[in-house]
């Protein structure tokens, strides 16, 4: 039998923030919890044990539920992260795969490189607008690598309306957000019919996927055509399928919208946590002062001499999951889990924040600690890696470039920048004013800090180092 809240009504599932829910249930009722909502059985899985057997190691679990307003309902049901498991869905593996294997990634380090100098002059010209600056950072890198597209500022149309749809497909994706995730018949209501407002959001979603995967897709064809293509993964990837250029188009349509937004919520954990911990900064700034130098930024080539830099990456990911819940499998067929039987089409959902507080695996889970992962004790630990990306056949196609963009991005502004609190007119540190917007991604609201230049030879590099 499962472990389950006492009677399990829908009623129990909490709309907002419902894997601090899910994590405090696992106290009472274990790591594997079942629920029933309406009828629809959700699994949910608490630790990385559970989720590792069940989603990395067993096929039946490598589907996806049909999600009404993430997918079914705005044309984006053929999206690399929302597509069953089908032959569709392979031939999506196929092409994205060797294209984003870690054995290839070197060839977009320029792409990333540019978009982290990018950054560093956004920062340097206008800091007080960091957190606009941060969010675009990996948007750059991505547009730049997929589609040969320079981003010149946040207003791009791309950009305008790649934010704009992920920031809708945030807020109606998240458990309980929508009636219809529950009940798919109200798909079928017109838009016009009283309380069917969600109906005219799927409406405009579906004119924005449309958008996002056709337009820059056929801007690379265009030029293509004209000989003018600059190298990018789309022209290589159209130039290899042998004109399955509709399967090209899903998959590099998806890539910004899968990559952009979570990548962005890092970097600005990432930030929030420099304000708040200077003793961390420094640490990563004298290791890097001491392996690079400050003749020149930090490049690839010096990661595997930056162990506190991995550290700081690792706890980043670990404190503060971007995707507490990730996005959910499906089980095909009944399954059975030390001594559990779980029902076919069960929705199973990773909980991916309870992985990151198991307190068997991090001692003070809830304090940021980057030191935790140092030392032989500290390579023991589970790298978070292993479960912020997600699982078995659905982990994340584009994790290594995203890992890669934000080592870049980290280190470029360590080496340059120091990151404090504001100070009032008696020089008293004012507390940065933080909230957490929570949902299907986490993120923080934009706060107020202190951005300056570490010297003027720090000013001096941030000036000579531009795209190319």
């Amino acid at each position: 039998m499962f472990s389950y809240p006492s009677s399990s009504p829908s009623s129990q599932i909490p709309a907002a923030e419902s894997w601090l829910k899910f994590l405090e249930w696992k106290k009472y009722f274990g790591d594997v919890i079942y629920l029933n909502a309406m009828g629809q059985h959700i699994v949910v899985l608490n630790s990385y044990k559970a989720a590792r057997e069940l989603l990395d190691r067993r096929s039946i679990y490598a589907d996806r539920p049909k999600a009404q307003m993430a997918s079914e309902l705005n044309g984006n049901s053929n999206a690399y992260f929302n597509i069953s498991y089908n032959d569709r869905w392979k031939s999506y593996r196929k092409l994205s795969h060797p294209a984003m294997h870690k054995s290839v990634m070197h060839k977009y380090w320029i792409n990333q490189e540019n978009a982290a100098s990018d950054l560093l002059r956004a920062l340097f010209e206008s800091p007080e607008e960091f957190y606009s600056h941060v969010q675009l950072m990996p948007g750059r890198a991505i547009m730049s690598t997929v589609y040969g597209i320079r981003i010149e500022s946040a207003k791009d149309e791309y950009i305008v309306m790649v934010d704009e749809f992920t920031a809708l497909i945030a807020k109606y994706a998240a458990p309980g957000s929508a009636l219809v995730n529950v009940f798919p018949l109200l798909g079928y209501v017109p838009s016009w019919f009283p309380g069917a407002k969600f109906k005219r959001v799927t409406n405009h979603l579906a004119h924005l996927a449309r958008r996002m995967r056709e337009e820059p897709f056929q801007h690379v064809k265009s030029e293509l055509a004209a000989g003018t293509a600059e190298p990018s993964m789309t022209a290589a990837l159209i130039e290899e399928a042998g004109g399955d250029d509709e399967h090209v188009m899903w998959v590099t349509g998806g890539m910004y919208v899968a990559g952009a937004g979570t990548t962005a919520s890092t970097l600005a954990t990432f930030m929030l946590m420099m304000t708040l911990y200077p003793q961390v900064q420094k640490k990563a700034q004298e290791e890097i002062d001491r392996v690079v130098g400050a003749n020149r930024l930090p490049a690839f080539k010096d990661r595997e001499n930056l162990p506190y830099i991995e550290c700081i990456i690792k706890e980043v990911l670990r404190w503060y999951p971007v995707a507490p819940l990730a996005i959910p499998h499906r089980l095909m067929e009944e399954d059975y889990y030390e001594g559990y039987w779980m029902p076919a089409n069960s929705t199973v959902m990773p909980n991916i924040w309870a992985m990151s507080r198991d307190e068997t695996m991090y001692k003070d889970p809830d304090t940021f600690y980057p030191e935790r992962f140092e030392g032989e004790t500290g390579s023991n630990l589970l790298d978070p890696r292993a479960y912020v990306f997600g699982f078995g056949r659905r982990v994340c196609v584009g994790l290594h470039f995203a890992d890669d963009s934000m080592y870049i991005a980290m280190t470029y502004i360590l080496a340059t920048f120091n990151i404090s609190k504001l100070r009032d007119a008696n020089g008293i540190e004012i507390e940065p004013s933080v909230t957490s917007n929570a949902g299907f991604i986490n993120q923080f609201s934009p706060w107020q800090c202190d951005i300056r230049p570490r010297s003027s030879h720090a000013i001096e590099l941030i000036r000579s180092y531009h795209s190319t």
